[in-house]
């Protein structure tokens, strides 16, 4: 229980961030090769305890010292190292493989959930570099590649921390996805989009000293009902099918027009906590390309 509660917070709080720009055979290399000398050591200590303790002599004395060599020289110790190790990278490589796919993606591709197309009611945030074009052209497109892998590297922690899904990545674009009631809670759909803001400007030395630019994003949001379903042979991945979707993209295209950095439809604005910390700003109602009804359209700011 020691042994594993340790190795579960350094997994937490450390590996993932140390390894997070290596390979996966490089991460189940390193990650296993870890575990496995982490299994040694504390099987060692728990050996010499025991054996000290069935003969009641010090640790170190030379008669435990005779008793734990021949345990760790015997087949049943190496049996033991060998099963866990095998065990542990097994461990590891669903645990990456589902990463891969998504948070919880494998987990439902497993259970057949959306083998059947269902309805959801979710949020849906589509964030896009601005002016991306004209950082290709000035970057080149391995730089510029570079640039995205940074930005969303720099992204990732914050979607854990406000409980938002990765849907997919469109280029220079992603698009994330909340449940309605973990979005609206504290305003995470919103405090996910600022907290980003506010990471990319503490970077923006990394950045300008890279890239002689610091990277700003704008954002569409909308909530309403979906269907999503499992689709493709070769490929497979959850889709999700719906006019929200296409709504929260028309209505992130809008932000340069309003100057805005992140703008919402009135639907989801009305199911968000009224949070002081927060500012809504009503924009118009408007129809949006492909759609009869008129759209509110609201921005949000921090609040000065």
């Amino acid at each position: 229980f020691l042994a594993g509660t340790c190795l579960a917070v350094f997994e937490v709080l450390y590996f993932n961030n140390l390894l997070r720009r290596k390979s996966l055979g490089a991460i189940l290399s390193i990650k296993t090769g870890f575990y496995i000398t982490n299994m040694f050591v504390f099987i060692s200590v728990a050996v010499i305890i025991i054996h000290s303790y069935e003969i009641n002599k010090p640790l170190l004395d030379p008669e435990v010292i005779e008793n734990y060599i021949s345990y760790i020289s015997g087949p049943r110790f190496i049996l033991t190292i060998s099963y866990w190790g095998l065990a542990t990278l097994f461990a590891l490589f669903i645990l990456h493989i589902s990463d891969k796919f998504g948070q919880g993606i494998l987990f439902n591709f497993l259970l057949g959930k959306y083998h059947q197309p269902k309805q959801e009611v979710r949020i849906f945030m589509f964030l896009d570099l601005k002016s991306s074009t004209s950082h290709a052209e000035k970057l080149g497109h391995i730089k510029y590649s570079r640039l995205i892998q940074d930005c969303f590297f720099d992204l990732t922690d914050i979607v854990i921390k406000c409980n938002a899904k990765i849907y997919q990545y469109v280029g220079d674009e992603v698009v994330l996805s909340w449940k309605v009631a973990e979005g609206v809670r504290d305003n995470n759909c919103i405090k996910m989009f600022y907290e980003y803001h506010n990471l990319l400007i503490a970077r923006q030395k990394y950045y300008m000293d890279t890239y002689q630019l610091v990277p700003e994003f704008k954002a569409g949001l909308n909530s309403g009902d979906i269907t999503v379903a499992e689709v493709g042979q070769l490929k497979k991945e959850l889709a999700y099918h719906g006019d929200v979707l296409n709504t929260a993209a028309r209505i992130q295209a809008r932000c340069n027009e309003y100057q805005k950095k992140l703008l919402l439809s009135q639907d989801l604005k009305d199911q968000l906590d009224q949070n002081p910390a927060y500012h809504f700003e009503y924009m118009e109602s408007i129809i949006l390309r492909g759609k009869e009804k008129k759209v509110g359209i609201y921005a949000a700011e921090p609040a000065a």
